[in-house]
């Protein structure tokens, strides 16, 4: 009785396990929606992470889409500003995008916080980091450009070299973060208060819920009693 209960167990695993695999594949990091409502697509922004830039500076997104903002060493800020007046707030200060500054000190490595914020419109977004040390990030040309116009001369690049007309870069007054959300992410890549990070490598990932443990546990006991 034990010897045929436990083969058709040991016939049950990969139907319970199955749900749970993903398969091989390259390395890339994606937010999974929540269980009360569904996001659009996400893209990836990294800050400082090569030098003072945003990689990349120029996104395209649709209305719904998200933004994830990852922070390098060492310390770095997303700010709105308007096209005309680079490395300052834009003049709608009360609705603008403004992470504040988020620091990291691991060499290489990202903070431990992440900004994310949601394209409302298809509207052009100025974004600029406000650090100034150990020289102002923005005239150097750490500027970058959401939904950037199909035509016309407002392009990146003569936004960055407005910028590089200034020597300083200023903040909003109103306290951070505003137009989006910070999310502390744990060691597992979960970012709290928020969705759960899926990280598919070239290894196989394979997780196991507390609910399916819990149930061949369940049916383990059966066999011993």
């Amino acid at each position: 009785m034990i010897s045929s209960t436990f083969a058709l167990v040991l016939a049950a695993l990969p139907l319970a396990f199955g749900a749970h695999y993903y398969p091989a594949g390259n390395a890339t990091s994606s937010y999974l929606p929540t269980a009360t409502g569904s996001a659009g697509p996400v893209q990836t922004v990294s800050v400082g992470k090569n030098g003072l830039t945003f990689t990349p500076d120029t996104v395209s997104a649709k209305i719904g889409d998200e933004i994830v903002f990852e922070f390098f060493p060492k310390n770095h800020s997303i700010v709105q500003a308007d096209f005309n007046n680079p490395c300052n707030p834009a003049a709608a200060a009360d609705s603008i995008i403004f992470s504040g500054f988020i620091p990291s000190a691991a060499p290489g490595r990202p903070a431990n916080q992440t900004f994310t914020i949601t394209v409302k419109d298809d509207k052009p977004i100025w974004l600029y980091c406000a650090a100034l040390l150990p020289k102002p990030h923005c005239s150097v040309g750490m500027v970058a450009v959401i939904n950037p116009p199909k035509q016309g001369p407002n392009t990146l690049d003569a936004f960055r070299l407005l910028a590089a007309k200034t020597n300083t870069s200023t903040v909003p007054a109103t306290p951070p973060p505003t137009g989006g959300h910070v999310e502390t992410v744990t060691p597992s890549g979960t970012p709290t208060g928020g969705r759960p990070a899926e990280f598919t490598g070239a290894a196989s990932s394979f997780v196991v819920s507390s609910g399916v443990v819990g149930g061949i546990m369940a049916v383990f006991a059966g066999i011993m009693l």
